[in-house]
């Protein structure tokens, strides 16, 4: 027989035992991984992936020819797996769990030819090395789908962080407070400077306060980045102050002969703002009777 005939013959195998199969499969994978991921692997979910994907696997090999062979992330069979990985990225299965999840049919799909097959030793060994062959490639896109749904995750779960990090906060009518935490690189700095110019275009910012109390090192770097962003927001007619410079911060920055001269600085962001009001024409009093702090 040709692997032709002997995926034809797969194929058959499969389709009329597909229940069992679906059955056995799930079972299998419950035992070997429901423990290990309580509340994100349940019987039904598994059941219903062991459905779609056996389904997939007999059409697969119905129509298989040595030519086009290859397994392709489009095709019917590689979307179902794909999506399969993908799901297990996002929800923490680990890479090679989630292989063993996929390539697990095999001990049951082989199982059933075995009792099948067992009076046709040739046809047999055809069909387990066509099965072979499949669930190989199975198996390294299995990885690559894996690790192109995680770098997305990554990348998605950077971004938000770098927009928690850098938020522009409107204080007062046409006063804003940027607010900078850990380390500025050129990728942070290209961020908040768009973040800000955009704040400033929007809200008419009159004044901005740029807080650098949560950036553990000013360097020569960092002191650059700042001041391309004062640069640009004082073209768009917004004045800065600039708060919470540590002392060993100022003194670095008095060493490297970097100076903020177009900048109003203020050792506390409490004092910042009250400088931003004043600014505005506004100021911070007391009310009649309240305890002073």
């Amino acid at each position: 027989m040709s692997a032709k005939a002997f995926s034809k013959l797969l194929s058959t195998i499969i389709e009329h035992n597909r229940d069992v199969l679906n059955d056995e499969w799930t079972s299998h994978v419950m035992e070997t991984m429901g423990a290990k991921y309580p509340g994100i692997l349940n019987r039904d979910e598994i059941h219903r992936h062991a459905d779609t994907y056996i389904t997939e696997l007999s059409a697969y090999f119905k129509d298989w020819n040595e030519e086009s062979s290859a397994i392709q992330a489009g095709s019917r069979l590689g979307v179902v797996v794909s999506e399969l990985s993908g799901d297990h990225a996002k929800r923490g299965i680990r890479p090679m769990d989630t292989a063993l999840y996929v390539v697990a049919v095999k001990r049951t799909i082989t199982k059933k030819l075995i009792t099948t097959l067992s009076d046709s030793p040739d046809q047999l060994n055809g069909c387990v090395d066509v099965l072979g062959v499949l669930l190989d490639q199975l198996t390294l896109l299995t990885f690559d789908s894996y690790t192109t749904a995680r770098e997305k995750v990554i990348t998605q779960q950077s971004q938000s962080l770098l927009e928690l990090s850098t938020p522009v906060i409107l204080l007062w009518n046409n006063v804003l407070l940027l607010p900078l935490v850990g380390v500025i690189d050129t990728i942070r700095a290209r961020q908040f400077t768009e973040r800000m110019l955009e704040a400033i275009t929007r809200h008419e910012g009159i004044v901005t306060i740029i807080d650098v109390t949560g950036v553990p090192v000013f360097d020569t770097g960092v002191a650059r980045h700042i001041m391309k962003a004062v640069d640009a927001a004082q073209l768009l007619g917004s004045k800065i102050v600039m708060t919470g410079i540590s002392p060993e911060g100022a003194q670095t920055l008095t060493k490297l002969n970097i100076s903020f001269s177009n900048v109003i600085s203020r050792v506390s962001l409490r004092a910042g703002v009250a400088e931003a009001l004043k600014m505005v024409g506004r100021r911070i009093e007391t009310i009649n009777g309240a305890a002073q702090q």
